[in-house]
């Protein structure tokens, strides 16, 4: 058979099927490997609200709280060698441990997903013992070489797709233009509410906007641990009474919005902007990290300095009062996600590192070109 046909059968592991960025993202690219025809199956530690649409996608979601432990995970070791998977790939450092431990059981090969710039992460990432370390942008990839010490050679740049099928192609209205009867914009932040997302520096930028006068609807959607801080920040700066908070649970929600704002300090590539693209709703995000891989400023997006309200501001204001500007912006984003970050062509470039790693692993191209380079330990 040739090499290339040769059925790929992956195990995820996952810490859960959740709606957190990494869960969706999984989510979006398991949908385009089962499409691609991987045989993938999937080990989650906990439950969560998003096993069902895993299902829906072709894969299967098993839940062993304790795969990778030697003594009390055998349920989850005896499952995957009865599956006969093909390769271990931990979705995230957290799991490259417990990865490693049952990469070993199975004498599989072993690769791991980079998918944040935190420090934590990238120390995580540092300890790596896989085949191969896969990062989901080029700032991460930049980050695991110079700041980890990770040899670039184990590493492959895989970033995160979308499932097109699941965000169809909005309807762009050629001669939609703004009248005097057109409500006031919608304009939100989406994603965890904690310090490196920027969250404060929007409800300043909300400040500034209100009192240049703008009439707008304001949304921050998403939960954590700085929930509380902020709303009592927006109080602070009298601007509570036209900022809503708003849990993200419901599916859908960035097509409400007429500006999508990513505020953050720092973003490993940022699922939420790359689905506003999709959905057709013009970004304003800070220049950080993986954000240059999805946007090309002025044209899919316009990008500003982190920390900065009054540049967060102006660029509010530019794209609110250019409906046209807004609408070609919006087009050439959707466009670009289609090119290029579709969970199909993703899951191809995937599935491709897998074969290379497998190829590595089992000896098979041993023959012709010795000890491939990313087996090396760096």
């Amino acid at each position: 058979m040739d090499k290339d046909k040769r059925p790929i059968r992956p195990l995820w592991l996952l810490e859960s099927p959740n709606h957190s960025g990494l869960a969706v993202a999984s989510l979006h690219l398991a949908a385009g490997m089962c499409r691609a025809g991987a045989a993938l199956e999937i080990f989650a530690l906990r439950d969560g609200e998003n096993s069902l649409d895993f299902t829906n996608a072709g894969c299967q979601v098993r839940i062993f709280p304790h795969f990778g432990q030697a003594l009390i995970g055998g349920s989850a070791r005896r499952a995957a060698a009865a599956g006969g998977v093909s390769l271990i790939h931990a979705l995230s450092p957290d799991l490259a441990r417990r990865g490693w431990r049952l990469a070993r059981q199975l004498s599989a090969p072993l690769v791991v997903t980079a998918n944040r710039l935190e420090e934590e992460e990238i120390r995580k990432a540092a300890n790596f013992r896989g085949q191969l370390l896969l990062a989901v942008s080029g700032a991460i990839m930049e980050r695991l070489v110079n700041v980890a010490g990770i040899a670039r050679a184990r590493i492959r740049v895989v970033r995160n797709g979308l499932d097109l099928n699941r965000i169809p192609r909005p309807r762009f209205a050629e001669d939609e233009r703004p009248d005097a009867s057109r409500q006031a914009p919608v304009i939100g932040t989406l994603g965890h509410l904690a310090e490196r997302k920027g969250q404060r520096v929007f409800l300043q930028a909300v400040k500034i906007l209100l009192g240049r006068g703008l009439d707008a609807e304001f949304l921050v959607l998403g939960d954590g641990p700085d929930r509380l801080a902020l709303r009592n920040l927006a109080d602070e700066l009298k601007v509570g009474q036209r900022v809503t908070f708003t849990p993200q649970t419901v599916s859908g929600q960035l097509s409400q919005l007429d500006i999508l704002v990513e505020p953050s300090f720092q973003e490993g590539l940022g699922v939420s902007v790359m689905q506003a693209m999709a959905t057709g709703v013009p970004v304003v995000a800070t220049g950080v990290g993986g954000l240059y891989d999805l946007i090309d400023d002025g044209v899919t997006g316009i990008m500003v300095p982190a920390a900065d309200p009054e540049a967060l501001a102006e660029a509010i204001w530019v794209l609110v009062n250019n409906p046209a500007q807004r609408l070609e912006m919006a087009k050439r984003a959707r466009e670009k996600i289609e090119k290029e970050f579709s969970s199909d062509l993703v899951a191809r470039e995937l599935i491709d590192c897998y074969r290379e790693c497998i190829d590595a692993f089992f000896g098979w191209n041993a023959g012709n070109a010795g000890t491939p380079s990313f087996l090396l330990q760096p």
